[in-house]
């Protein structure tokens, strides 16, 4: 196909909603939780809110949380037609090896101490703070399963290509892509180093524009779909 009929592509990257081990505070990469209920009310909420916006094609990593989620966005859209979910292995989230279901506050205090560092902040003024994040897992994980930075962004990097590729034939059109928080960051970071990424909150949406083989930075962790679609649901009690 000629590049004339190649357009822009909109990715609306989505955090899936919370589970079990977000709310036990337990460490979430390719171990499982399923939804709580409050994660499925917020991805209905967020489903409703993105109920108007036209999708090209729907995206989850294989992973369930990912795709219980993805369902309840499609279920919820009114504008696209048929959708059909294309769950993807590369779209995980990063594997954090031995670490994986251990309470996060143990991950962290012994990733502190192997950076030498006492707090986040300091660790996000001495070193690139999702590189570091990723590295120290890997380096702690006597197991060799986790994934440093590199592994992790470059598996989901030629992941997201081949999708913007695809999608970017008879004119682009607008993707939803249904994964997860600690990949997102990576992503986004990779992307624009000036943009900080902290928190990413479940059913949150972020936006990134690709277009000619380059990518843009639109928004990030934006909860406004699922505040809409909360209001709709109270207009329609």
């Amino acid at each position: 196909m000629s590049d004339k009929n190649k357009g822009k592509v909109t990715l609306y990257l989505m955090r899936h909603g919370q589970t079990i081990l977000n709310k036990a505070g337990r460490t979430q990469g390719w171990c499982d939780g399923v939804l709580t209920k409050e994660g499925i009310e917020v991805a209905v909420n967020a489903g409703l809110g993105l109920s108007d916006v036209r999708f090209k094609a729907v995206y989850s990593s294989d992973l369930g949380r990912a795709i219980k989620t993805a369902q309840i966005v499609i279920k919820e859209n009114k504008a696209s037609g048929d959708l059909e979910l294309k769950e993807i292995e590369g779209l995980r989230e990063v594997c954090f090896g031995k670490y994986e279901g251990e309470l996060e506050k143990v991950k962290f205090k012994k990733m502190l101490e192997f950076l030498n560092v006492t707090s986040f902040e300091e660790m996000a003024e001495k070193y690139d703070f999702q590189k570091a994040y990723c590295d120290s897992c890997a380096a702690l994980d006597e197991t060799n399963e986790a994934e440093d930075y590199n592994t992790a962004s470059k598996r989901f990097m030629r992941t997201i290509d081949n999708i913007c590729i695809e999608n970017s034939e008879d004119n682009g059109g607008n993707v939803l892509i249904v994964v997860h928080g600690g990949i997102l960051r990576v992503f986004i970071e990779y992307l624009d180093k000036k943009v900080n990424v902290r928190n990413m909150d479940n059913s949150s949406i972020s936006k990134v524009i690709y277009e000619d083989g380059e990518f843009k930075v639109e928004s990030v962790n934006d909860n406004s779909y699922s505040e809409k679609g909360k209001a709709m649901r109270q207009i329609l009690k």
